[in-house]
């Protein structure tokens, strides 16, 4: 039910041509209902009755009516199809942009204009126009995010764009919706949609760089295969990009694109063995690491936030 309660206004104008369309059908099924519950009830031939019902062939005024009627309607309908796939499509002026990438199983998403970029967490600021960029890395993804209204594909190769407004606060529960292998169920996104002072906060902060501390979880990521994979700004030699941004890891909510809530045990656990949580993830287990190690490590990334 969340698709109709939209929270952009590119949503509402689909909601509400559903509606119509919905109230217009209801319509024309009551008729269809009323005139065949009518004619079994008048034109019923009265028990032992077997004479033969009066013939008639052809009535012009009635095959205008259910020829003209339907058309009309579906030329009002297509006229005001038009007019909201113009109002969803319609490009905004002044929008802030995000680039948005599908990944076997996660999301990137990047603000070019604010020097930002997080994973699986999509911070938009409420009441201001988005121009919303979609690639894919892999293979074809789906950005669904009910309460938007509708959705749009991730194509390799080709960048799709979708135009929102969100008019309302609030968190909102997304997927990919097209297949996308093993896990394509646990491909999750979470839209938070901010007041545009705190989402200029928390962007800002989304943008810093860490300082490097030489704390020593800080040494046992730049020391294992992690730097491979996960950049951490500011962090001498973490400029991996196969995986996500781990830069402000600790002030998301979830793990693994959704699979997991984001705590400091769950964070050991999938560092210790993610496929036991997620099976077919590209990431490897790091059964290795020692207890004060892996102790480290979770508290170092954590502590950023």
């Amino acid at each position: 039910m969340e698709s109709f309660n939209p929270v952009t206004t590119q949503g509402l104008s689909i909601t509400n041509l559903f509606w119509l369309e919905l109230a217009i059908s209801a319509l024309l099924l009551a008729g269809v209902i009323g005139l065949l519950v009518t004619a079994l009830i008048r034109f019923r031939a009265p028990p032992g009755d077997r004479a033969d019902a009066p013939q008639i062939h052809g009535n012009e005024r009635l095959e205008v009516i259910w020829t003209a009627t339907p058309a009309a309607v579906l030329v009002v309908i297509f006229f005001l199809m038009i007019g909201t796939m113009r109002t969803v499509n319609a490009e905004q002026p002044n929008a802030e942009p995000v680039e948005v990438v599908g990944h076997q199983w996660w999301w990137t998403f990047s603000y070019p204009n604010r020097q930002a970029i997080t994973a699986n967490e999509l911070h938009v600021p409420v009441g201001t126009p988005m121009q919303v960029s979609l690639d894919s890395a892999d293979v074809i993804h789906s950005f669904h995010v009910p309460q938007f209204g509708w959705m749009q594909d991730l194509v390799p190769g080709k960048t799709n764009s979708m135009w929102i407004t969100v008019v309302r606060p609030g968190t909102f529960d997304g997927t990919c919706n097209q297949y996308c292998g093993l896990q394509h169920a646990w491909m999750r996104v979470t839209v938070v949609a901010d007041p545009p002072d705190q989402f200029n906060a928390w962007v800002q902060q989304q943008a810093q760089p860490v300082t490097p501390t030489g704390a020593p979880g800080e040494k046992v990521f730049q020391q294992n295969t992690c730097v491979s994979c996960h950049a951490i700004r500011g962090l001498p030699g973490a400029t991996g990009t196969v995986g996500p941004d781990l830069t402000h890891l600790g002030s998301r909510s979830t793990l693994g694109a959704g699979v997991i809530q984001n705590t400091p045990d769950n964070l050991r656990a999938w560092i210790r063995d993610p496929q036991a949580i997620k099976p077919g993830v590209l990431m490897p287990a790091f059964a290795s690491l020692s207890e004060s190690d892996m102790s480290a490590l979770v508290d170092y990334l954590e502590s950023n936030k």
